[in-house]
């Protein structure tokens, strides 16, 4: 018995499935407020929701009670599909704003594969955020791929690239390959979030994320809140960091490498999949150590 459970059938035109994870895939929670923004700002109808009960360990993702009119309301973790049609558009949209589960992961996915068939999605489209050694002063570093031509042409890459990753995946991983097998159309778009920053959410990744996505499907969100809660953040962020001359010199180390290399265009071509970050970058672990290294060499001087 399916856990998926659809309130509502619309009629939609060759929708989009355009996904997030809060959890592993989700730094900076980039990818997971994007998706959330899109729900809030087109005040999309909630068509259906995966029940939480086979696919979750509580003791790791809790349930949250909030007030609500003064009575106590219990939040599980969220698995939200919401739509909305775009007038004007040759395609409609699906929101999948989920919780990268614990549990049963063929059965969640094919609780997605459900509603790709009920609604006949033409195409998913995952958007991700990963811990990168980049500098959170400079604009964000987006990575697209897909390997079909319109989503690719969506997203300013050529179609056709491949990972050739090996190792440990999350959810979208899973997922991915799921679709593919499915005959289903599929992109990625993920965000670089520089790792030595603590302060989350992250909206200049959301806001990263969402700009490119205006301008290749023509969404035409208003984004000047989310502009202005990106300067802030900015602000409080370089306040931090000027406040801490250890991590400052950090960032400017990295800030300094990044120019060295040379910046890459954001509408560069990657290797980068809705699977996986980029194969050249050290794992958030590497970069903690690294970090680490760096200020304990800050602290002790020049070594004889």
């Amino acid at each position: 018995m399916s856990d998926l459970v659809i309130s509502r059938h619309p009629e939609l035109r060759r929708p989009l499935l355009i996904t997030a994870f809060t959890g592993w895939n989700d730094a900076g929670e980039a990818a997971s407020a994007a998706v959330r923004f899109m729900h809030r700002r087109w005040r999309a109808e909630v068509i259906a929701n995966i029940d939480p009960e086979n696919y979750f360990d509580f003791t790791q993702a809790r349930p949250r009670v909030r007030m609500e009119r003064g009575e106590r309301v219990l939040d599980w973790p969220s698995n939200v599909f919401s739509a909305k049609r775009l007038d004007g558009h040759e395609r409609d949209v699906i929101i999948l704003a989920g919780t990268e589960p614990h549990l049963a992961w063929h059965s969640y996915v094919d609780a997605v594969l459900e509603v790709c068939h009920t609604f006949n999605v033409s195409g998913v489209l995952t958007l991700g955020a990963l811990l990168a050694e980049v500098s959170h002063a400079k604009p964000v570093r987006l990575n697209a791929s897909s390997t079909n031509d319109e989503l690719a042409s969506a997203l300013g890459v050529a179609p056709g690239l491949r990972s050739t990753y090996q190792g440990p995946t999350g959810i979208v991983g899973t997922l991915g390959l799921a679709l593919r097998e499915a005959g289903i159309p599929t992109a990625s778009l993920w965000a670089n979030m520089p790792f030595y920053v603590q302060r989350t959410p992250n909206p200049k990744g959301t806001l990263a994320i969402l700009t490119r996505l205006n301008q290749g499907f023509g969404f035409d969100l208003t984004l000047h809140d989310l502009e202005v809660f990106a300067a802030r953040f900015e602000a409080q962020v370089a306040a931090d960091i000027d406040g801490n001359p250890e991590v400052a010199a950090y960032a400017r180390r990295v800030a300094d490498q990044e120019e060295d290399e040379g910046d890459e265009d954001d509408d560069e071509e990657t290797e980068i999949t809705m699977e996986e970050p980029l194969e050249e970058l050290p794992d958030a672990a590497e970069m903690v150590d690294e970090l680490e290294r760096f200020l304990r060499e800050q602290r002790q001087g020049p070594q004889t």
